[in-house]
């Protein structure tokens, strides 16, 4: 005993302090104390640690998503405005094809109509065509007829006329060659004469 109250009287003040806290029972909860503040610097540390990735990664990504989803629904909203413009130009392009079909359907019942009256007109033409044809064979038939009739007396003619050239013809060499024969013969007789004459 006396040994451990000299031991005692030498302790510092911090072992006096140990050794009292355990008479007391207090350093069981100091030792908890300390375990509690170990893990709590641990916590902490991991708690810094996620700040950390926290500031360097998450919101940096969150801000980054946050940009997308704006555009996404900026995107969205421009797709929702595209789709109603485009069945505004689909509305509009179907008015403007409507009304080209009726002036379409229009003009073809004026063609129609047109058609109509140019098909009547080539009948009653055909109808002019075959009346002029058949007076222009009438004419035809009646012109040769009168032809025919004035070739024969023209022929007849010719063949009078061809027959009294022949006649006249022959009249005319018969005439030419005597004429060849007197002159041959007053030669002769000329130069008979001057013969007789010297």
């Amino acid at each position: 005993m006396q040994g451990r109250i000299t031991k005692v009287l030498n302790m510092k003040p911090p072992e006096i302090l140990s050794m009292l806290e355990e008479a007391a029972g207090t350093r069981m909860y100091e030792m908890k104390k300390d375990a509690a503040l170990k893990t709590l610097h641990k916590k902490q540390s991991k708690v810094d640690e996620i700040d950390n990735v926290l500031g360097q990664e998450i919101l940096p990504a969150l801000e980054k998503l946050r940009k997308e989803r704006a555009q996404y629904m900026q995107w969205v909203n421009g797709n929702a405005e595209l789709d109603r413009l485009k069945r505004f130009c689909v509305a509009f392009e179907f008015f403007e094809a409507e009304k080209v079909k009726d002036a379409a359907v229009n003009d073809v019942e004026q063609l129609r109509a047109r058609t109509a009256e140019i098909h009547e007109n080539i009948k009653q033409l055909d109808m002019e065509m075959d009346e002029r044809e058949k007076n222009i064979a009438e004419l035809t038939e009646e012109k040769e007829k009168r032809m025919d009739s004035d070739i024969k007396g023209l022929s007849e003619k010719v063949d009078k006329l061809s027959n009294a050239m022949v006649k006249e013809t022959s009249i005319y060499s018969n005439q030419k060659d005597t004429l060849k024969t007197e002159k041959a013969a007053i030669v002769k007789v000329s130069s008979v004469i001057d013969g007789t004459v010297s």
